[in-house]
């Protein structure tokens, strides 16, 4: 059953199309996939697309190929996304030759999709690619009261809160909008602590932006604060149904009070005050590493699962473009790196 694409940039109005899907998340918004755009140096698009039996929204950012004039590649958002289907299944199919097509006559030559663990439309989609299993993410059952919330913490989790309470850590909502500033270089020295890659130091204007309320989502600073000194911070995103955890600081002398513990039970307990279904804490770097431990002793393990699919477009190309990167390449390692051609030597 074919049906009628609509085509949208940063120029044009997407909450008109937005609005038509109730459950779209944080992720969705033009702000947001502008905001990283501009971290991928690319630009915002998303594409509408709706026959009788249902419709499609799918936001991405959309990335000169710099190996190759005139190429591209698309991209989900920092976080989670991908196309997200109101109506029948069916709908898929026709969508996506459509979309697939329109890549291939723009020089489009990959797509890399984060499938979002709680909408679960790596699900549908795989009725049209591969979708590969990543990891585990973690979630707050907002849906128990606040007390069997806590009362299923782990143990460890509840004695590191109530060091961070006897030691007279104080976590709160921020009210100042300079504390952004505080949050931002206790970011930057936790990327240095944690040996980030460059892509995770966003430049300051991104944090001012990332502050700013869309159609789809409200922003919240919690900071944790030690003898009128800010010593840890959480940006907290959250939605229509959902909050999600999205960067968190810390200054490296003040981590044994544990304000880490401390600032995501303050986090639990403002999501629960709005609500929503669900606190997302997202995952580890990688399957059950102390990150993902950390996040599960606030969750009682009520886990989801993370997809990703890898798509690509036009082999020929790509494996034009794969093999200048291969060439340099001392050993195969990372030759499962996608796309191989934004691999750096």
């Amino acid at each position: 059953m074919s049906g009628k694409m609509v085509k949208l940039s940063v120029h044009d109005n997407w909450n008109t199309y937005i609005e038509k899907f109730p459950i779209l998340d944080v992720y969705y918004s033009k702000e947001y996939v502008h905001l990283f755009a501009d971290v991928e140096e690319g630009v915002p698009e998303a594409v509408y697309y709706e026959n009788k039996d249902g419709k499609v929204f799918y936001p991405f950012i959309k990335r000169k190929i710099p190996l190759k004039e005139g190429y591209y590649d698309i991209v989900t958002p920092y976080g989670y996304g991908g196309p997200v289907l109101d109506g029948d299944r069916s709908v898929i199919t026709p969508f996506y030759s459509q979309f697939k097509r329109d890549c291939i006559d723009h020089n489009i030559i990959t797509e890399t999709i984060r499938f979002h663990p709680l909408l679960k439309n790596h699900e549908y989609m795989k009725d049209v690619m591969t979708v590969d299993y990543i990891r585990k993410t973690t979630a707050v059952n907002l849906t128990l009261s606040l007390e069997e919330i806590r009362k299923n913490y782990a143990s460890n989790n509840k004695r590191n809160i109530k060091k961070a309470n006897k030691e007279g850590v104080q976590a709160l909502v921020s009210k100042n909008k300079d504390d952004i500033e505080v949050f931002r270089d206790l970011y930057y020295e936790t990327m240095d602590r944690n040996n980030a890659s460059s892509y995770y130091y966003f430049d300051k204007s991104y944090f001012y932006r990332q502050m700013d309320e869309t159609m789809l989502s409200k922003t919240y600073l919690l900071i944790a604060k030690y003898k009128e000194q800010i010593i840890a911070g959480i940006i907290l995103l959250i939605g229509k149904d959902y909050a999600h955890y999205h960067l968190g600081a810390s200054k490296t002398e003040y981590l044994p009070l544990r304000p880490n513990n401390l600032l995501f039970d303050a986090m639990v307990e403002l999501s629960k005050s709005l609500g929503l279904k669900a606190l997302h804490l997202g995952g580890g770097y990688q399957e059950n590493d102390n990150l993902f431990k950390f996040k599960a002793s606030f969750t009682n393990n009520n886990n989801y699962y993370y997809y990703m699919a890898k798509n690509i477009f036009d082999e020929k190309i790509y494996n034009e473009l794969s093999q200048k990167v291969l060439k340099n390449l001392s050993f195969s390692g990372q030759s499962n790196y996608f796309p191989l051609y934004r691999l750096k030597i």
